[in-house]
């Protein structure tokens, strides 16, 4: 299988790009003290990531017919995200109102959503042939 396909990459400039800009943003209220614009830029940053997850997956199922259930692109996510937070403070762009430790347990905890998502998809891989499902070849 194809890891790295043209939705991904393209999806992973993205998201890149748009972490750099929420990172910034994210830092800049926080040491001004704007607290409540957090909750509101961070809400709309998950939501905007996920839809463009969501719409580059899908693109990527219409070209390849796999059945991978999301898992590249979670898995990408996650290692992007994480990384550029954990550049973010060693390069201590962070503000006086950020800890390391948020980054920490946003990795743990994601990570463990995300091996619960490769559980899931490993069980899923089971039943498909070659990454194709099951009712798709035989119908």
């Amino acid at each position: 299988m194809k890891y790295f396909t043209k939705n991904l990459i393209i999806f992973s400039v993205l998201l890149a790009v748009i972490t750099i800009v929420f990172r910034y943003a994210l830092s800049s209220l926080l040491q001004n003290q704007h607290f409540s614009w957090v909750w509101i830029i961070t809400v709309c940053y998950a939501l905007f990531i996920f839809s463009l997850g969501w719409i580059f997956g899908k693109r990527d199922r219409l070209a390849f017919a796999w059945y991978d259930i999301g898992i590249r692109f979670h898995f990408n996510t996650y290692i992007i995200c994480n990384a550029i937070a954990y550049i973010w403070f060693t390069l201590e762009f962070q503000s006086s109102y950020e800890k390391i430790a948020s980054v920490y347990s946003t990795m743990i905890y994601w990570g463990i959503g995300l091996l619960i998502h490769f559980i899931i998809y490993l069980y899923t891989r089971k039943h498909s042939i070659k990454g194709i499902q099951r009712s798709e070849l035989f119908e």
